[in-house]
Order: C-alpha cells, then sequence, then structure tokens
C-alpha cells in the first residue's frame, strides 16, 4: 500500500493549500501523517489476504474484530485524513457555481450560514480530535430531491479520534468480553457466529438472509454518504495556527472548500444533471 497522489499534490508541497495551510503545515498534515499511517498498514498487512485492500474497505472489515483494533484505527484515520484533503483545491470552486447543491443545502438547514455555523460550532466544541462530517442520509421516507433523485437528507455528525461515519462499520457485534478471553475463545467464538445455512427461506434469526443483511447495520441505523469533512486533529492547524488557533482554522477551511468535489461525493441519482457532462474536466 502507498500513499495516495492527492490531485494537487505537487502543488501543494510546493505553495501550501491557498488561504489554509503552508507548505510545511501541509507536508505534516498530511505527507508525514499520511506516511505514518500507510506504512503502519503496511507492518499489519504484511503477509495477510488483505493487503491490497483500501482503507475503507480496512475499516469495514476490521470494525467488528477486537483482536485487529490496531488495524481498523489505522484504517479508519488514513481514510478519514485522505476524504478531508480531497475536498481541498489550488482554485476551489464556490458553492455559489453550485447551485442545485446549494439549493438542496438551504432547503435542510434553512440557510448556508446555518449549515456553517453548525459544522464550525460542533467542530470548535469537541473536546478531542476527530471528524465533522455533513453526510447524505438515505431515507425512504424522506421527499426526494429534484426529479428522480433518491429519497433522503443531509445531516451533520462527527466521529472522534479514528471513528468512522460509514454505518457498516458501526456495529460491533462481540458477544465476548475481550478482557477475560483469548484469540483462541475469540475464534472458537467467530466459528459458532458463523454456521453455514441450508435452507434460509422464510428463516428468522441472526442466521438468515435478512438477518445477514440487517447485520450490517447497527439497529436504527441510516445509511450515510459522506460528502465533506473537516479534520479537528491538532496536527493539522497547529503548525499555521498556533495551540489557540483551532477556530481561525475552521473559519478558514469553509472558504477553502472545492464545492464542485463535494457534489461529486454526492450519490449519482442527486447530482445535478449538468455534473455529469464535466465530470471528465474535474480529476
Amino acid at each position: 500500500m502507498n500513499v495516495p497522489p492527492l490531485h494537487y499534490d505537487s502543488t501543494f508541497r510546493r505553495d501550501g493549500i491557498p488561504g489554509l495551510l503552508s507548505n510545511e503545515g501541509y507536508k505534516i498534515a498530511w505527507t508525514s501523517y499520511q506516511t505514518m499511517l500507510v506504512q503502519k498498514l503496511n507492518e499489519l498487512l504484511a503477509g495477510e489476504p488483505y493487503e491490497n485492500m483500501t482503507p475503507k474497505d480496512l475499516t469495514i472489515q476490521f470494525a467488528r474484530d477486537p483482536m485487529n483494533a490496531s488495524l481498523f484505527n489505522h484504517a479508519s484515520a488514513a481514510h478519514n485524513n485522505q476524504f478531508f484533503f480531497d475536498g481541498l483545491s489550488t482554485a476551489p470552486q464556490s458553492l455559489e457555481k453550485c447551485p442545485q447543491l446549494k439549493a438542496n443545502l438551504e432547503d435542510t438547514f434553512g440557510s448556508i450560514d446555518s449549515l456553517r455555523t453548525t459544522m464550525l460550532d460542533t467542530a470548535s466544541a469537541m473536546f478531542g480530535p476527530g471528524y465533522v462530517w455533513l453526510v447524505w442520509a438515505k431515507d425512504p421516507g424522506a421527499q426526494a430531491l429534484g426529479g428522480g433523485a433518491s429519497a433522503g437528507s443531509f445531516r451533520v455528525l462527527t466521529t472522534y479520534i479514528a471513528g468512522t461515519p460509514y454505518p457498516e462499520a458501526g456495529y460491533r457485534q462481540q458477544g465476548l468480553d475481550m478482557a477475560t478471553n483469548t484469540a483462541n475463545s475469540f475464534a472458537e467464538y467467530q466459528s459458532t457466529q458463523q454456521q453455514p445455512v441450508t435452507n434460509n427461506v422464510g428463516s428468522f434469526g441472526p442466521h438468515s438472509a435478512a438477518g445477514k443483511e440487517n447485520a450490517k447495520f447497527p439497529p436504527g441505523a441510516t445509511n450515510v454518504i459522506p460528502i465533506l469533512c473537516v479534520n479537528t486533529w491538532e496536527h493539522v492547524y497547529i503548525y499555521d495556527f498556533g495551540l489557540g488557533g483551532k477556530r481561525r482554522f475552521l473559519s478558514d477551511w469553509w472558504d477553502c472548500i472545492d464545492w464542485h468535489r463535494v457534489e461529486q461525493n454526492l450519490p449519482q441519482s442527486v447530482r445535478p444533471v449538468k455534473f455529469e457532462n464535466d465530470a471528465r474536466n474535474y480529476r
């Protein structure tokens, strides 16, 4: 596994991120930190069948495995950090140039100022490092956006440390107290949870077809698709903004968001039609 190349990496390395980070600040927050995460993942995955999986897939794969908590933490951190930096560019497109996305956000939050305040106040109030996300939450009961768009709504959520916004990774089905068990007892427990089912037609329970599908999500979970996030780890802003500069960093970040990229992260059915025609010109 290698550090994934960012589209504007060469420019960021030379000039930093315009209006946000210096080239040295970028080096600490992306180049050095992401390299450390990838190197640790390579150590943990050496010789394993999962070594070619992406950080996102590793996050979901190992979220329910308490014996591989370190692997989950490093994979999730690597994915989250990349998601944050992927939302930045040398010439970010303003939200005014994404009128349908802007209108949809206003429908949910009342105004863009309200969305900005919600995200920045939430991030500023976090006591500890993590991420604040803007997500598209699928909701069959919600009114569809636009003609033929998937039903759902925008929401703001937080994850702490190496937490992940993906609901598939949020349900840690653990019937054992790992403080009093060993790797062998955990393996035996797993085998009893994964017995093959010869006939699941009309059946119920964790081994039924419906049960296996529902087990992907925690009770009451909503299938969410992240479209934007801000990184609140201290190492991201401390070089350029100082110990007390978190709020100023967040404010500057908001002005540097590439909303075209945010629009690209939306599900196909929610994107403006015009976007499909010019996507080839954007990364």
